[in-house]
């Protein structure tokens, strides 16, 4: 599936991150939750589209509707109304909030990270996992045993990406998130969205759970959003990442205003010539 158009504004993420993590994904991790040891999930995953077509169509109808308020569902229908009219430009000016004015529009938003048609790149610590977009965005989900306090300091600085942790079951990743933005550094969707026409804020809570299955070969993440300020009641889908064989990441200043990103987009996944 293609990234729809509006996607090409966004500005890459600290590449510095995945560079920094990737030598982790070398070594073969194992964790034991009693006796049930976890698979190391690390390498690069392709999200499976059932057959949308684009990536708009695959991140709004793939899921079906999520079960939101009317006042929501009118918020949706006027954000349609305004995009079709023409309002189809990031207008956010620089300020505290967004440092960078419009540039990290959809770069550092959850939903929209875990629906790229670009490879995740997974990399599994002892006690944290990074999860990257091919070649910017990225999320950390912390499996030191920590818990949600940060998120209550004066010093937390809510994103798109809100504070995950998480907890191995067996072979089931199960990853808790809250602490979201209150909203984006878009004009056009100034509230974060989730698919099917849902919404995510400061209120919303987030549960994942990354199951493993065929052997290794897919993982499957079953997200469940809340917030009775948006939705009517707990809105779950499943999407179905497939791992790419010996896949090898781009970590150089790759971005999506590349115009050769999409050609090397593939290309990424050979193995580069060794000296």
């Amino acid at each position: 599936i293609k990234e729809c158009d509006w996607s090409s504004d966004v500005c890459s993420s600290d590449l510095a991150l995945l560079t920094l993590f990737s030598g982790l994904a070398t070594a073969q991790q194992t964790q034991t939750v009693g006796a049930q040891p976890t698979i190391d999930i690390s390498g690069l995953w392709l999200v499976q589209d059932p057959g949308s077509g684009t990536w708009t169509d695959f991140f709004e109808n793939s899921t079906g509707p999520a079960p939101v308020l009317p006042d929501i569902r009118q918020y949706n229908d006027a954000s349609r109304a305004r995009q079709r009219s023409g309002d189809i430009v990031n207008r956010t000016a620089a300020s505290d909030e967004c440092p960078s004015g419009n540039a990290p529009s959809f770069s550092a938003l959850l939903p929209m990270l875990m629906a790229t048609s670009r490879p995740l790149n997974i990399v599994q610590g002892h006690d944290e996992i990074l999860i990257g977009s091919e070649s910017d965005r990225e999320r950390f989900i912390y499996t030191d045993g920590r818990d949600h306090s940060l998120v209550k300091s004066r010093n937390y600085r809510p994103t798109g990406m809100g504070h995950s942790i998480g907890r191995w079951e067996g072979n089931t990743l199960v990853v808790d998130t809250v602490g979201f933005a209150p909203k984006t550094c878009d004009s056009r969707f100034p509230i974060m969205r989730t698919p099917g026409g849902g919404l995510a804020k400061d209120t919303t809570h987030l549960e994942e759970r990354i199951e493993v299955r065929e052997n290794g070969e897919i993982l499957a993440f079953t997200f469940t959003w809340e917030d009775p300020t948006i939705f009517t009641k707990p809105f779950r889908y499943t999407y179905r990442y497939r791992k790419i064989p010996q896949g090898t990441p781009v970590e150089e200043s790759d971005t999506a205003r590349d115009a050769g990103y999409d050609q090397r987009l593939l290309q990424s996944v050979i193995q580069p010539a060794q000296n």
